[in-house]
């Protein structure tokens, strides 16, 4: 507890026990706290330096009243604690300037469009959207990685701006595809950002990486290929009512990430497996309803059964769904 005063344990320790007695030597402390001569004396020296002991390290130690000795300590402390809280407010408002000077987005009609071309520029983008959206970040996350992102194979950077919008009070409603379940790193990073308040869904599919800012602009990948050509942020209301809309259709049918839903649409895959399995090998429906015990007709009626709960177009795509879900490995 006197850390914040320029002692650590041990030197709290020291004092402790010379307190227990008129006079000491530096020898009979270190006996009592395990030290060696050496180390002892530092010690000593030290609390000698701080003024909570009189004497020598080399003859009789005397320790001071402790109200006499720390009040002082406390008020160089103190005002320690006030200069640091000084140099922080003159950072914050350093930080201010800045963002003022270089973080906001364009807001005059002359830059109702921007392109940022690139990787870096791409991913300064999103840094800023990040620090400066202020009611909300709506975020439709398309196959492939973001833009501007480094490393294809690790989203934590992308997870961790998503996250740190959040805690700044920032409303963040991120849609992901359902085929992330494939790898643990993208079910780890849509928990993490769960965790910190990001509303998550998942959904079959979504067109490009797409991000609506404060229902202010709309920021694009450039090109849904390549994660590495940059973005391009539009303000003008038609692009961003579309954008509003888009989202909005894709957000009401998705489902909540972790939910009952999810977990009850892997099951019934699972129930249905050797159906997917027999079409994942081509059999045709007759041959399939053998193998089954059914007849024909309930074969198909089942396989657009399993199209329609999983909202895919057909039997194809029905055993890509499966295989995104880790069923067919």
């Amino acid at each position: 507890m006197l850390t914040s005063l320029g002692m650590d344990a041990g030197d709290s320790d020291f004092y402790r026990e010379v307190l227990r007695r008129t006079t000491a030597s530096v020898e009979e402390i270190g006996a009592v706290l395990g030290l060696s001569v050496e180390a002892a004396r530092t010690t000593a020296d030290r609390l000698l330096g701080l003024g909570l002991l009189t004497g020598s390290a080399t003859g009789q130690l005397r320790a001071v009243h402790p109200e006499l000795a720390c009040t002082p300590l406390l008020e160089r402390a103190r005002l320690r604690l006030a200069r640091h809280q000084q140099e922080l407010e003159l950072a914050r408002l350093a930080i201010s300037e800045l963002t003022t000077e270089f973080g906001t987005a364009p807001t005059s009609s002359y830059d109702e469009t921007q392109v940022y071309r690139g990787s870096d520029r791409a991913w300064s983008c999103l840094e800023r959207i990040a620090a400066t959206a202020v009611s909300s970040v709506q975020c439709m996350a398309a196959a492939g990685a973001a833009p501007g992102l480094g490393d294809t194979t690790d989203y934590t950077t992308v997870v961790d701006l998503a996250r740190f919008a959040a805690r700044r009070g920032t409303r963040v409603q991120v849609l992901l595809l359902d085929s992330i379940d494939i790898l643990p790193s993208l079910m780890q990073g849509a928990q993490a950002m769960a965790d910190a308040g990001v509303e998550v869904r998942t959904v079959p599919t979504l067109p490009v990486w797409v991000f609506i800012v404060d229902n202010a602009y709309v920021a694009t990948a450039l090109d849904p290929a390549d994660n590495q050509a940059g973005i391009m942020t539009v303000r003008t209301p038609g692009a961003v009512a579309a954008a509003a809309d888009l989202f909005k259709r894709h957000w009401h049918g998705a489902t909540p990430f972790g939910s009952a839903q999810q977990d009850s649409r892997r099951a019934l895959m699972e129930q249905h497996l050797d159906l997917v399995v027999l079409l994942a090998d081509e059999v045709k429906d007759e041959a399939i309803a053998r193998r089954l015990g059914v007849s024909p007709s309930t074969a198909r009626r089942r396989i657009k059964e399993l199209c329609r709960e999983f909202e895919v177009a057909g039997r194809t795509q029905l055993v890509v769904k499966a295989c995104q879900l880790g069923l067919l490995d």
